[in-house]
């Protein structure tokens, strides 16, 4: 057995080197672009290099340094799982990292909506649950409580008027229709809440703070029709406030419509707030109901139609500012105002001012400080004066 020389020959230091590069290079990721040499030092380009997570599926990923891949240090720590090895950059070990999973942002809106209805969000997509109308049905005692009668004091009389409808959407803030905010030349005093019988004495009254229009509404024009209107006091917790659709799409053809409004063409108005399923109506089908000098830019996307092919069922006038909601699992979303219409239900469908569309403008008002800032910016609409029925009482 020959002895063990204290000074190494360089055959030696060359096998050594293979000792200690040949397991890493079992493990070693395909780099999709190769990276660039220097001086028999491998180093990254000055954008990381693409390579594959899975031979098999040919997963990508992107070479990162072990201490900078949440996904490589997650798979060590918690299964002892060894990543796959990019290259190394001296002492740094660059390892193929999965692409990092997007933070999942909640709106304001939708936060305010998880909030008040115990609503967990877990992951993306997954949520888990901690604890007037023309053909219209009665709604049962505090189905919609939400539901605001938007009411003008009479000079002559001192009684209230009702002529509008609204949402609650927070505490002290009610969503309604721009042209409602200025009926006659005159803003509503305050809102009844709880959508009870108008006749009764068992409703909310809230007094109004301010009147928010938006900044593109132009009266002579149906586009950007909506308004906030900001309340004195808060109201109660009884009154939970509604969701507010945040995404442009429906996930729900099905709609209702909630309402003081008439129960028919210039007929008499309802005391008892009433209900009327109709169906979503694409914009493309709605425009061919309404001529220029209805709609001089046709309906647009900050507009949605809805109406009920029997004909039967409809929003009418008093109905304006009032909601058109969707149930999407078990939580219920405005998703529209009700806005304008030809008649009531007279085969036409009505026109609503799309949520979505504003969903910026509304929580830059009611939740500033926690506003997601989109950079959006609303179309400003001018035209001549056109005809068309507002849905409200005048």
């Amino acid at each position: 057995m020959s002895s063990r020389s204290s000074s190494s020959t360089p055959t030696s230091r060359v096998y050594l080197h293979l000792l200690v590069w040949l397991p890493l290079l079992a493990v070693q990721a395909t780099p999709a672009i190769s990276p660039q040499s220097l001086r028999s030092i491998i180093f990254p380009k000055e954008t990381f290099d693409e390579c594959q997570l899975d031979d098999l599926a040919r997963t990508r990923g992107t070479c990162r340094r072990m201490e900078e891949c949440p996904s490589a240090l997650k798979g060590w720590l918690e299964r002892r799982e060894s990543p796959k090895t990019c290259y190394f950059v001296r002492f740094d070990h660059f390892v193929c990292c999965a692409p990092a999973t997007a933070a999942i942002v909640t709106r304001s809106s939708q936060q305010a909506c998880n909030d008040l209805n115990k609503v967990e969000t877990i992951n993306e997509g997954e949520m888990t649950f901690v604890a007037s109308v023309a053909g219209g049905k009665p709604t049962r005692p505090r189905e919609f409580p939400f539901m605001a009668a938007l009411g003008w004091r009479s000079s002559f009389d001192q009684r209230m008027y009702y002529r509008c409808g609204g949402a609650l959407i927070a505490n002290n803030f009610v969503l309604t229709a721009a042209h409602c905010a200025d009926l006659g030349g005159e803003p509503p005093n305050e809102v009844r809440l709880g959508g009870d019988n108008l006749t009764l004495t068992t409703g909310e009254d809230i007094p109004i703070r301010r009147v928010i229009i938006h900044p593109d509404y132009d009266a002579s024009t149906a586009y950007n029709d909506i308004a906030l209107l900001e309340l004195e006091t808060a109201a109660k917790p009884a009154l939970k406030p509604s969701c507010i659709w945040t995404q442009k799409e429906l996930t729900n053809s099905l709609v209702t419509a909630i309402g003081y409004g008439q129960t028919s063409f210039a007929g008499l108005s309802s005391a008892q707030l009433l209900k009327v399923p109709l169906q979503s109506v694409s914009n493309e089908e709605c425009q061919s109901y309404y001529q220029k000098d209805q709609l001089a830019l046709g309906v647009l996307d900050t507009q949605m139609c809805a109406g009920d092919i029997t004909g039967v069922r409809d929003t009418c006038q008093g109905d304006s500012g009032g909601p058109l909601l969707m149930q999407d699992g078990r939580l219920g979303y405005v998703v529209g105002i009700t806005s304008l219409g030809q008649g009531c239900a007279s085969g036409p469908p009505s026109v609503y001012t799309r949520v979505s569309s504003f969903v910026d403008w509304i929580e830059g008002i009611v939740w500033p400080a926690q506003q997601v800032t989109i950079a959006t910016k609303s179309n400003q609409m001018t035209s001549s004066s056109p005809e068309f029925d507002l849905r409200a009482t005048i």
